[in-house]
């Protein structure tokens, strides 16, 4: 937009949880940038000058500051500089087009509906420095999972007894920092076009999704960039025109479950 300057389109959308807030400064967990393996929930503290929080017209809304609270930081160039002690910066891909500037391009998004033939985590449980890895639709998970991932928070995943055991945990509860969450299966409108996609990689999917089924199998809905589409065979056109209805998704997603069952050994293991 004409005279319209740097300053007015300098602040980019991170995905945080509020941590403390004083009268100069905020700090915030969210993931940190390098390895893979090194991709923690980590905290950063950077000026209260440096953060927008005034609500924009079509933009999200800005995450409350107050700790504990999650979601949207408006944080500028200088704060996305920020880093840990330790030398971490933070991760992720950000458009600084906000407040101004928000007509600006930025990364398609869109939603597709998969039935999953695999979903695998890999992370850390909480506390813990080792990896560990799950297959959610292997017996040492639960058949049912409510996974809200929001790139600033742990997940929490659900164990079978048998899963808990090999954890190493009392619980069959447990809350894990994912570094990876790898999902193969096919487009619900074709089930024989397979297609992978790890959903931490920000280059092919948003910062917040959720994986809730109640059956293993059951069709699930990712939210992915045009990569993340193509990654399915699918363009975002084609995403955009699918408007699958409940009972044609689970007749799809309960005769794609058989055959995972029928055809999935035992979990993965580390």
């Amino acid at each position: 937009m004409e005279g319209q300057t740097q300053d007015d389109c300098k602040y980019g959308i991170l995905q945080v949880t509020i941590q403390d807030v004083t009268d100069i400064d905020v700090t915030f967990a969210a993931r940190s940038a390098g390895e893979r393996n090194q991709s923690l929930l980590r905290s950063f503290t950077v000026p209260l000058a440096e953060i927008w929080t005034a609500p924009i017209a079509g933009a999200p809304a800005p995450v409350p500051l107050r700790p504990g609270a999650t979601g949207n930081l408006f944080l500028s160039k200088d704060g996305w500089q920020a880093r840990t002690p330790d030398g971490f910066g933070i991760s992720g891909i950000a458009a600084f087009k906000w407040p101004l500037c928000g007509a600006a391009p930025s990364r398609v998004i869109g939603e597709l509906g998969v039935v999953p033939s695999s979903i695998v985590v890999h992370g850390h449980l909480e506390g813990a420095t080792e990896l560990f890895e799950l297959e959610l639709l292997g017996p040492d998970a639960d058949d049912a999972q409510a996974i809200e991932w929001t790139s600033a928070a742990l997940i929490e995943l659900r164990l079978s007894p048998r899963g808990a055991a090999r954890l190493g945990s009392q619980a069959t509860t447990v809350k894990a920092w994912p570094v990876r969450i790898v999902v193969q299966g096919a487009p619900a409108f074709d089930p024989t076009v397979p297609g992978e996609v790890d959903l931490l990689d920000v280059e092919l999917a948003a910062e917040i999704q959720r994986l809730a089924f109640t059956t293993r199998g059951q069709g699930i809905r990712l939210a992915l960039t045009q990569d993340g589409l193509g990654a399915f065979h699918v363009t975002p056109e084609v995403a955009a025109a699918q408007d699958l209805g409940g009972s044609e998704l689970s007749a799809v997603s309960q005769r794609t479950a058989v055959n995972a069952r029928d055809s999935r050994g035992v979990a993965s293991t580390t």
